[in-house]
């Protein structure tokens, strides 16, 4: 066995090898009328269904909301809403009642759940909760399978963006295909 020497390293606490992660997908979630930004996110399976998780930590407003309603969408916005996905994570529905309306964003009725969507948003998808995990950490995980998906014909990923703990980013360059 052929062992390296790791001695130009430094050992450091789990958090901070956590956020040495690359960036997280930023998205807006919607849970019933509330807004929230998340990049707590992850794809859970591509198909058979397709499914994807939220983590939303306890004490939230939208943790309250989404154990009632059961259903979620996840809404990709583009970087010229980088205001208004700061504005949302910053305010709490407890504190304002209609995010909509405060951001000047466009509530529209999903197809096949009761939580609405973005009309801004290039990307709607429609969850329904199909697991809650609560694993001791931060946040508790609610998985949803997707049952629906609304995408602009024009969609372009490039202008998404993500979350680089303290900062918002651009995803990035091809760097091979």
């Amino acid at each position: 066995m052929n062992e390296m020497d790791n001695s130009d390293k430094e050992i450091v606490s789990g958090k901070k090898g956590i956020l040495s992660l690359p960036g997280f997908p930023i998205v807006i979630g919607c849970i019933g009328k509330n807004l929230i930004t998340l990049a707590a996110i992850s794809m859970v399976s591509f198909d058979n269904p397709p499914l994807i998780m939220i983590g939303i930590v306890p004490k939230r407003y939208s943790f309250e909301l989404i154990k009632e309603v059961k259903d979620y969408s996840i809404n990709i916005p583009t970087t010229e809403f980088i205001d208004d996905v700061k504005y949302i994570g910053k305010i709490s529905g407890r504190d304002v009642e209609d995010k909509f309306k405060a951001t000047g964003l466009t509530p529209v009725k999903a197809s096949k759940i009761s939580s609405y969507l973005i009309k801004e948003c290039p990307v709607n998808l429609e969850c329904k909760v199909v697991h809650t995990l609560d694993l001791g950490g931060t946040h508790t995980w609610f998985v949803g399978e997707v049952v629906a998906a609304h995408l602009a014909k024009d969609y372009d990923r490039s202008k998404a963006f993500i979350f680089w703990p303290g900062q918002f980013r651009y995803v990035g360059d091809v760097i091979e295909i």
